[in-house]
């Protein structure tokens, strides 16, 4: 078919199913229950054009050798079905809808700056299945689209809003979410390795399931019907400043990310804030994460191994049966930090402060480094500290009852008023440590060194060994 010029007119039931209409033009045309099944439409000209009840399904509107990609922008789109078309590189710059399905479509590098995309619940926004693989989404408004299946890898969102969306099924690998606003969303199975988050909050994450959306077979739920694992992955994503302040994101992993090179990329998470969050059986192992905000997270069973902690505010956080070996958490602040059965074999934690936390007999603290910490208050009976350096550390009034501090270095410890029945020193370095008024019931100091400079005023030794 040759080129047509349809500009400002009026088109009332028009069917193209078919037809090849690559080049011509629609400007400011209005398409009223219009027909372009399987049309193909390259390099076509919609721009400002009104769209009500049309049917674009499975239309071409990609380039070609011969004709670029379409333009639709400041186009008006009402009930309109993209399903299965192809929009690769089209300009949909501002358009404006309601009703839109966009499923299966291919929009590849497709502009879509400023395009008002928005719905509500009742009636969301259709892109299950679309391909917006660098596609240009920037300051779009999304509300309430239904993104399952989607792939945004490298697309650009950087200002758009994603309130009351669906991400289920997603890789969004290495998009670009800087200054997006996230609240009210559902996110479940989605891929953002390498992925720029930086300064993004979200708020009101997961707290239940949308309506008509069904969750994969035999996925764990909780009481309320919520998963128990969102299966999301940060790996190697820019996630600096991010707040996620009481999110749910439980099973997500944020260990570093290997490319096909076998390069190295570091999770970032410095300054980031999840205080409050559930990060249970979470993997942070090897991130980067000075300063982070965990105060009062979950990380029950949570991989810290190797985490760079530095500066971190862990005040009252659920570290149960985590794994911190071999992190650095110098300066970490873990006040009444709840520490049962967790590893920090290893760990870096100088003048970090443990005061009123926990431990128990399966905490284990082998060859951490301690000095200068407080463990003012704290409770870790029976927990495993040997060969761990208390270098200047504080820790009066601390119940270390049938803890192991065998080979550790006590050196100018302030143990005053500890209590530590039954506990073991064997070999530990206690130069000039002070355990005055201390309970050392029971307590083994076989072969301690420097024990003659230690200070045991007022300390109870009854039946204890070597002092």
């Amino acid at each position: 078919m040759a080129v047509e010029n349809f500009n400002e007119q009026d088109l009332v039931g028009n069917v193209f199913d078919g037809q090849n209409l690559n080049g011509s033009t629609f400007f400011k045309a209005s398409l009223n229950n219009v027909s372009f099944v399987g049309t193909k439409l390259r390099g076509t000209d919609f721009r400002e054009s009104n769209w009500l009840n049309v049917d674009a399904s499975n239309a071409v509107f990609a380039p070609n050798s011969n004709f670029g990609p379409s333009d639709l922008s400041l186009a008006t789109l009402e009930n309109v079905n993209f399903s299965g078309a192809n929009l690769k590189e089209a300009n949909l710059f501002k358009v404006s809808t309601s009703g839109i399905n966009f499923s299966n479509a291919n929009l590849t590098d497709a502009d879509l700056r400023e395009a008002n995309l928005s719905g509500e619940q009742s009636e969301r926004p259709n892109f299950q299945g679309a391909n917006l693989t660098r596609a240009d989404l920037s300051l779009a408004n999304l509300k309430a689209a239904d993104f399952s299946g989607v792939t945004l890898i490298d697309a650009k969102l950087n200002g758009a809003t994603l309130e009351a969306v669906i991400l289920q099924d997603v890789n969004a690998t290495g998009a670009d979410f800087r200054n997006t606003n996230f609240t009210d969303i559902f996110v479940f199975d989605v891929n953002f390795n390498q992925a720029n988050l930086e300064g993004v909050s979200i708020s009101d994450v997961n707290t239940f399931v949308p309506e008509g959306l069904v969750l994969p077979p035999d996925i764990p739920v909780d009481e309320n019907g919520i998963p128990t694992d969102f299966n999301l992955t940060f790996r190697g994503a820019d996630l600096s400043n991010f707040i996620a302040d009481d999110t749910n994101f439980a099973g997500a992993n944020f260990r570093s990310f290997v490319d096909a090179n076998g390069v190295e990329i570091t999770t970032q998470l410095d300054g980031a804030s999840f205080s409050g969050a559930n990060l249970s059986e979470s993997n942070f192992r090897d991130v980067f994460a000075e300063n982070i905000f965990l105060e009062g997270a979950n990380l029950s069973g949570a991989d810290l191994r190797g985490a760079d902690l530095s500066g971190a505010q862990l005040k009252g956080a659920d570290l149960t049966g985590a794994d911190l070996t071999g992190a650095e958490l110098d300066g970490a602040d873990l006040t009444g930090a709840i520490l049962d059965g967790a590893q920090f074999d290893n760990a870096i934690l100088t003048e970090a402060n443990l005061k009123e936390s926990s431990g128990d007999i399966l905490t284990d603290f082998q060859g951490a480094d301690l000095s200068g910490a407080s463990l003012e208050v704290a409770s870790f009976i029976g927990t495993n500290f040997a060969g761990a350096d208390f270098f200047a550390a504080g820790t009066p009034i601390a119940n270390l009852d049938k803890a192991d501090l065998s080979s550790a270095i006590l050196t100018g410890v302030d143990a005053q008023g500890i209590s530590f029945v039954d506990g073991k020193a064997i070999g530990a370095t206690v130069t000039n440590a002070d355990f005055s008024n201390s309970q050392l019931i029971k307590s083994n100091f076989t072969n301690a060194v420097d024990l003659n400079t230690a200070i045991f005023a007022g300390a109870n030794t009854t039946d204890a060994i070597g002092i």
